[in-house]
């Protein structure tokens, strides 16, 4: 029988346990530890989660207030300084077969005790630990303990034993007591500039029993080749094996196989005429299941895709390609950038699956996994696999340098064996990276002069480093077969032309101040970083005690700072300095005289357009590239807490307009006006050819039509074409409709080529009739920025667009489940409003 699972009591407490089939005999393979208890700071024992984190334990307790709320961050940094003890009774394992005591992760310095003695030192959040049950004096009725040591004493101590400094620039502690770069716990804990320091503690995974005895040793499942005929795949196992039996499984039915010993490591299978993984929007993603038995028992299940994918890096006319390849297709790689969905891992666990959809709505096929956090869990990558989201995955090490003490090194590195052991199977695993930023950091930032670091000290610095990420990773993902790597994000071969190789984070539009032709003008290989801030929704903020513009707690949010622009300099600033460019200037609007609300909403409204914009113009100008820039993934699409920052939808679950924006501009099926050479693409990222008609009009700032035209307009499947036919307008508005051979809609869209800024819009006004699951909206003349705002909790299907006369637009509302629902009272905002409400001058 397949896997199963079941609840069980055991001397009354309750385990989960899993089942292994063995004949028609179940047999438990892991019994999950509970009931556990933590003291708190008086002494007294309350019960705690596991999995779960010693803040989540003292909010449920209220020993602590929300640090989410107001500036209640500040209140709980004392909560780092302690050590924080847990316990349980644990009970024995059942006779039959050979265990042992695992803990799935513990953050980070624990000593763990079984009847007062010792056994386990644990020093990093990214491992998993294991007892045999033989090393444990059990007598069937014991105490397991678990102490967790302060993460910020234990670090300085490692700090201060280090013989040189070591660089964390991004951690908000000064320079002597940033410790994140020698602990091995997620770094974001210690602060971002999106997020707060909260350096927890914590049994952040599950405590259990496993039955090692039944499990088969680790193995690398390899498709070798696959096409619709035939795919070649091979399993090699770390161990010899013998007497293995395989069947393969897809829906629940057996699929026809070719199974092969090849020698005592290798196994090989075939499978005539297989359904192939794709991308999302490249096809579909069917996954069979591999069933393995050996002789006595053992048993592993894997569920897979079958595809090949590998990287393009070969010299091209522009430098070195960078584009990844599936079933020998290459893909435009369309996403963003992902950080936990909330700050407590145990509370993120639960909202993998909307950033995920979240994703997969905006057309996305590919996330980056940022170093500075951490692994994610199964479900993230089950969800990955079943709806064809590529995943670039960096090991946890982000704007850091290394210790260069061999024990450090041996912890990493055990770190690393652990996760692409775990990993290197999964079907949407498509690239490692070594660290986030640390190589760009220690090349650009100055760090040799910040931290002291000259002659034999910087050699040292830079040679720990080099030990570590271009030599002992890449040999360690080699040996286990892990799949591409690369040293550091962003990486390049020439660091004399790094637009030439590699990936990029493109920052020079915010940090830089440039316009967002610098998406084209200095478009690199593949840009895995860029974006804009904005606000996120008021209700969001209303949520966390933020009630306008000028609370100390939103004000508290800001932590991008830019002091080498200007003392003072930050983001609130640089959202001006943007808005200003393309919109307007959210201090430059008379919230007295505006129809759209206060100053509040006027910043909100103001970054969202902008943000929108922004991300919009770059992810089309990356796709217009004509294969110099093969993907696009922005910084970043959710947040760990409530907060102004560059997520494109916010911690509530609440799409800003940027998510919209991005959606269309993601679309498989799309045109896309290429503004470096002032014409049109029409691309096709989809598995089937498109045969249609193209429509378009151009139309005046009044509405009237100037030009129009219609065009068969046929692209093959993965491919693009330029319409030479098309015309191009600086002062006009383009609207277009491309359907297909059946009259169905697959594009249509309005351009227009200028600054919203610099056009002087016509008054006008929004009509909006309810449907019943959603709105009908008319206008009489063209209207830019239209912002929907619904009573109830939900989304519209599209917002922040440009509205036509003539032209009703009909638009359902999604409840938070995704399902159409009534919107409650619609409020309407658009930019010709906050033009009439702007100052003379400011």
């Amino acid at each position: 029988m397949p896997f199963g699972l079941k609840s069980v009591l055991l001397g009354g407490c309750c385990c989960l346990v899993f089942w292994a089939g063995c004949g028609d005999v179940p047999v438990p393979t892991a019994l999950e530890v509970q009931s556990w208890t933590f003291q708190d700071t008086s002494g007294l024992w309350r019960t705690a989660d596991v999995p779960g984190s010693i803040h989540t334990d003292l909010l449920v307790h209220n020993l602590l207030p929300n640090p989410f709320a107001d500036q209640s961050e500040l209140d709980v940094q004392w909560v780092e300084n302690r050590d924080w003890t847990y316990r349980t009774v644990l009970h024995s394992p059942p006779d039959d077969g050979e265990w042992a005591l695992e803990f799935a992760g513990l953050d980070t310095y624990a000593e763990v005790e079984v009847n007062g003695v010792g056994v386990l030192s644990a020093n990093n959040m990214h491992r998993t630990w294991r007892i045999p049950e033989a090393d444990l004096s059990l007598a069937g009725y014991d105490t397991l303990v678990v102490r967790l040591l302060s993460p910020i004493r234990m670090g300085q101590a490692a700090l201060d034993g280090s013989p040189w400094p070591v660089p964390a620039s991004n951690e908000a502690k000064p320079i002597g007591r940033q410790t994140s770069a020698v602990t091995r716990k997620a770094m974001y804990h210690y602060g971002w500039d999106w997020g707060p320091r909260l350096a927890t503690s914590g049994i952040w995974k599950p405590v259990r029993w496993v039955r090692t005895d039944l499990e088969l040793p680790p193995f690398r499942l390899m498709v070798e080749s696959a096409d619709t005929a035939m795919a070649n795949c091979r399993v090699r196992w770390e161990r010899p094996v013998s007497d293995i039996t395989a069947r393969l499984q897809k829906d629940g039915q057996d699929v026809a196989m070719q199974w092969v010993r090849i020698d005592s490591v290798t196994h090989q299978f075939t499978v005539a005429h297989p359904d192939l993984w794709w991308p999302n929007g490249m096809g579909d993603q069917p996954l069979y299941q591999l069933l393995l038995s050996g002789s006595d028992g053992q048993r592993a299940n894997w569920r897979f895709g079958i595809r090949t994918l590998a990287w393009n890096r070969a010299p091209d006319a522009h430098g070195h390609a960078m584009q990844c390849v599936v079933n020998g297709v290459p893909v435009q790689a369309r996403g963003a950038n992902v950080i936990p969905p909330d700050f407590f891992p145990v509370r993120a666990e639960t909202r993998w699956r909307r950033v995920i959809e979240d994703a997969v709505a905006a057309h996305m096929n590919m996330v980056r996994l940022w170093g500075g956090a951490h692994y994610g869990d199964e479900r993230l990558y089950d969800l990955c696999d079943e709806w064809g989201i590529l995943v670039w995955q960096d090991f946890m090490n982000a704007c850091a340098m290394v210790p260069g003490d061999a024990a450090w090194r041996a912890n990493f590195l055990a770190e690393a064996e652990q996760q692409v052991r775990r990993l290197r199977n999964r079907t949407s695993l498509a690239i490692w990276a070594g660290n986030n930023e640390s190589e760009k950091a220690w090349r650009d930032w100055g760090w040799q002069d910040m931290y002291g670091l000259h002659g034999a000290d910087s050699a040292a610095v830079a040679r720990a480093y080099q030990v570590v990420f271009e030599a002992a990773l890449p040999e360690l993902v080699a040996r286990l077969e892990g799949g591409e790597y690369q040293p550091s994000s962003p990486h390049h071969l020439d660091l004399e032309q790094p637009k030439a190789s590699g990936d990029q984070h493109d920052w020079g539009v915010w940090f830089g101040k440039t316009g967002f032709e610098y998406y084209t003008d200095e478009a690199g290989r593949f840009a895995s970083e860029f974006g804009l801030q904005s606000l996120p929704d008021r209700r969001t903020l209303q949520e966390v005690g933020v009630q306008d513009w000028t609370d100390a707690t939103l004000q508290f949010r800001q932590r991008c700072t830019m002091d080498w622009l200007e003392p003072g300099f930050d983001g609130w600033d640089m959202m001006r300095h943007y808005a200003a460019m393309y919109f307007a200037d959210p201090e430059a609007v008379d919230v007295a005289n505006w129809t759209g609300g206060d100053r509040l909403a006027a910043w909100t409204y103001m970054s969202q357009l902008t943000q929108a914009e922004g991300l919009r113009q770059a992810v089309e100008r990356h796709r217009c590239s004509q294969g110099r820039t093969s993907g696009s993934l922005y910084w970043q699409l959710d947040d760990v807490w409530p907060t102004v920052s560059w997520s494109t939808v916010d911690h509530a679950g609440r799409w800003k307009l940027a998510h919209h924006a991005v959606r269309h501009a993601n679309q498989p099926v799309r045109i896309v006006p290429d503004r470096s050479a002032s014409s049109w693409m029409a691309l096709n990222a989809g598995p089937d050819p498109v045969r249609g008609t193209l429509t378009w009009a151009h139309l005046s700032l009044t509405g009237d039509t100037l030009t129009s035209g219609q065009r068969a307009l046929d692209v093959s499947a993965f491919s693009e074409a330029r319409l030479s036919f098309m015309p191009w307008s600086q002062e006009a508005l383009c609207a277009w409709s491309w359907r297909n051979e059946t009259g169905q809609i697959v594009d249509e869209g309005i351009f227009f080529p200028r600054p919203v800024s610099q056009v002087d819009w016509p008054a006008s006004s929004v009509r909006v009739e309810p449907t019943g699951d959603g709105v009908m909206l008319k206008t009489g003349a063209p209207t830019a920025g239209v912002w929907l705002r619904a009573e109830h909790a939900g989304r519209f299907e599209d917002n922040g667009f440009l509205l036509l006369p003539h032209c009703p637009k009909r638009l359902r509302f999604l409840d938070p489940d995704g399902a159409p629902a009534d919107p409650g009272l619609v409020r309407v905002t658009h930019f010709a409003e906050v033009q009439s409400a702007l100052k003379p001058s400011i």
